[in-house]
């Protein structure tokens, strides 16, 4: 059996490229949801895809609109709002966000059907134009994958969305066996005395020495043995929190901006797994007590 001391350092060192992958994520999540030209894109996009989906009701009121313009000859006797009807279109099929920019950006909405959706995708085709920076980090469009000699383009955001699906598995399965194996090295090194037997990686501290008779009552003295693990676990989880913190906060943090494929349910549940079992992998430093090794000098 392998020693469980040596396979949670070699977990530990897991935390870097993790760390990278979760920030990779966190950035280019919070860039595409809150970056100002890309809301305005998904917005236009959003309200051209509305437009198309009720493209033949609007076609044939936008004919009656025209035939009842020529049978008036004016405009203010008009018998129906054609920009009421694609008004209301757009308010119950897009964000009330979405409709407040396009209403109040005095976009002409008495048009052909045709053509309002070929200008909402040219107005989103131009704010998408625009690189997205965040953070001194600037996101292109396209991730370029090659396979086989071959070049393959995925927009970006779908690959960032896929690599975030890909990290709840990952996380979790670096989480549970960062737990498990720390529970499993505890519960050896309990049941020995020499501090030789422990593995030296940066979490193992904990009190080396031995507890001399009291002499007369003391409080402090009474209780030292509590000090030294209260002071020693703090240690160890300030240590342990400095490699999974980053890596959980900012996958966790990216749930926020983007859901799994459009689903909040599968969100909270990767977002919880993730929060328990970082908790847990804390909380596994209680586990060894009041633990201390022998040793030379007195601890009291």
């Amino acid at each position: 059996m392998s020693n469980p001391g040596i396979r949670y350092e070699r977990l530990l060192f897991w935390a870097a490229p993790i760390t990278l992958a979760a920030c990779a994520v966190f950035v280019s999540m919070a860039g595409y949801n809150t970056y100002e030209d890309k809301i305005a894109a998904n917005c236009f996009d959003a309200a051209a895809d509305v437009i198309k989906d009720s493209s033949r009701v609007l076609s044939d009121e936008w004919n009656d609109v025209k035939l009842d313009q020529i049978k008036n000859k004016g405009r203010g006797i008009l018998k129906f709002d054609y920009r009421a009807a694609v008004a209301k279109k757009l308010i119950y099929g897009i964000e009330n966000s979405c409709w407040k920019r396009i209403d109040t950006g005095g976009y002409n909405l008495e048009r052909d059907p045709s053509i309002l959706i070929e200008d909402f995708r040219s107005v989103a085709a131009d704010h998408r134009k625009q690189p997205i920076k965040m953070y001194g980090v600037e996101i292109p469009d396209f991730a370029v994958i090659s396979l086989a000699g071959t070049k393959i383009q995925i927009a970006m955001a779908n690959f960032i969305q896929a690599l975030q699906v890909a990290l709840a598995p990952i996380m979790l399965l670096w989480l549970g066996s960062l737990y498990h194996t720390r529970f499993r090295e505890i519960t050896a090194f309990k049941s020995h005395e020499n501090i030789l037997a422990v593995h030296p990686h940066v979490i193992n501290v904990f009190p080396v020495g031995y507890y001399p008779d009291l002499r007369k009552k003391s409080w402090f003295g009474s209780r030292a043995p509590y000090f030294w693990s209260i002071y020693c676990f703090l240690i160890r989880t300030f240590l342990v929190l400095c490699f999974i913190a980053p890596a959980t906060g900012f996958y966790v943090g990216s749930l926020f901006y983007q859901p799994i494929f459009g689903y909040w349910t599968a969100n909270f549940f990767a977002g919880l797994g993730v929060t328990v079992y970082a908790f847990g992998v804390l909380l596994s430093e209680a586990f060894v007590g009041l633990k201390h090794f022998k040793g030379e000098g007195p601890l009291r």
